[in-house]
């Protein structure tokens, strides 16, 4: 309160004089000296051109939710069950190839058409024996008539029932194989034979790797490419043994891209896995996005990298600004409030302060020295009196 009166009788005094003065009009070289910046101590002067230009703003500490964090690097990732690794099931040679990175693909859509010539062969073996089976089937019914009476026709019986059988067995055999090569062998005939094969998508998802080309000669288990559904990536967290403790199933988890747009992916700690990675000497935290950030995951690649935080405990209402009230600099942080605002020129007063919990853009702050009452904060524009002014610390 006293430094307020005192500032106010200071003001008075000032403008006092000012008045007594002699009415001249500013020389240039004082127009020139009032339009920049001046700097003394931890104060930064502005002329008021400058204030407007900058469009800075001034407010007060706001009572936020905030908690404490633990910052930590993530990966996206995808699982395996969510991976398909497609390959040549059969050797053939690849007449069409109907993808590209980056294509959709549903569950069942062709991905590539392999040509194998020599599948005439096995559809030839079941038409063949498909035909046979006619005949032996004929043969048997005969013999089981006659073997009543005549014990020659009862032997000649016993070897049609069993090339019947037989014959049965390899139908039934090359038709599964049939199957395997998604040839239907009710409808096959010798008028619609093939010698193409479909290779289909076991899932629906988004091709991540082309590994065939077209004309490409395949051997069972080459690859051909990679189909990934992304709708079920999520973020691992890789977390130091020693802050494992903090770290729990279902605390809040905020992403961001690093160097990217402002843009805030929430999720929530799944579960932790019970090895430490190898490589980088922590544990791996999986996470999985909200319903209202998965929805925005098409954005997203696998492998990508991004910047975590986890809430920790809940440190309840604290004051608190816009992070962007709050700058960086010397080893420090610090924030600017209005400490004299005059007709052609304003002035604010660096204070440092301790950082807090920061969410949603608030960050809580503790001012280190004694604010005066009602201070006008500078909320937006902090940086551009800092970088204007050229604070250096009072002697």
């Amino acid at each position: 309160m006293n430094r307020i009166k005192y500032n106010s009788i200071l003001l008075s005094l000032t403008l006092f004089m000012l008045a007594c003065g002699k009415k001249t009009e500013p020389s240039t070289e004082s127009a020139e000296v009032a339009s920049t910046q001046e700097m003394s101590g931890n104060t930064v002067t502005l002329s008021t051109e400058q204030a407007e230009q900058a469009t800075i703003q001034t407010g007060t500490f706001t009572l936020r939710p905030l908690s404490d964090y633990l910052d930590v690097n993530a990966e996206l990732v995808l699982g395996k069950e969510h991976t398909a690794l497609v390959s040549a099931f059969t050797e053939g040679i690849i007449s069409e190839l109907r993808i590209r990175n980056n294509s959709n693909v549903a569950k069942g859509g062709v991905l590539a058409v392999l040509r194998k010539p020599d599948l005439l062969d096995l559809q030839q073996q079941y038409l063949e024996n498909k035909d046979r089976m006619v005949f032996l089937e004929t043969e048997y019914q005969r013999y089981k008539a006659l073997k009543e009476n005549d014990a020659t026709a009862t032997k000649n019986f016993q070897k049609a029932e069993a090339d019947w059988r037989a014959a049965q067995t390899s139908g039934k055999l090359l038709a599964a194989k049939l199957r395997q090569y998604q040839i239907d062998p009710a409808k096959l005939t010798p008028d619609n034979l093939r010698t193409e094969l479909l290779i289909t998508s076991p899932v629906a998802g988004v091709v991540t790797r082309v590994d065939a080309s077209l004309g490409q000669a395949l051997n069972l288990g080459d690859p051909i490419c990679e189909v990934s559904n992304l709708a079920y990536l999520h973020p691992v967290l890789y977390v130091f043994e020693k802050n494992l403790n903090q770290v729990k199933a279902g605390q809040k988890v905020h992403l961001k891209f690093p160097g990217g747009n402002e843009q805030v992916f929430n999720a929530h700690i799944d579960y932790l896995e019970r090895s430490v990675d190898a490589e980088r000497k922590t544990v791996r935290v999986h996470a999985r996005f909200d319903h209202t950030s998965a929805a925005s995951n098409q954005q997203m690649a696998k492998g990508g990298f991004l910047n975590a935080r986890i809430a920790l405990a809940e440190a309840g209402l604290l004051p608190a600004l816009p992070e962007e009230a709050v700058i960086q600099e010397q080893g420090g942080y610090f924030i600017f409030y209005q400490e004299k605002k005059e007709a052609r020129s304003i002035t604010f007063r660096r204070v440092p302060v301790k950082r807090g919990p920061a969410n949603d853009g608030y960050v809580a702050v503790e001012p280190l020295e004694t604010l005066p009452q009602g201070a006008a904060i500078v909320l937006k524009g902090a940086y551009y009196v800092s970088a204007n002014g050229g604070v250096s610390a009072e002697e």
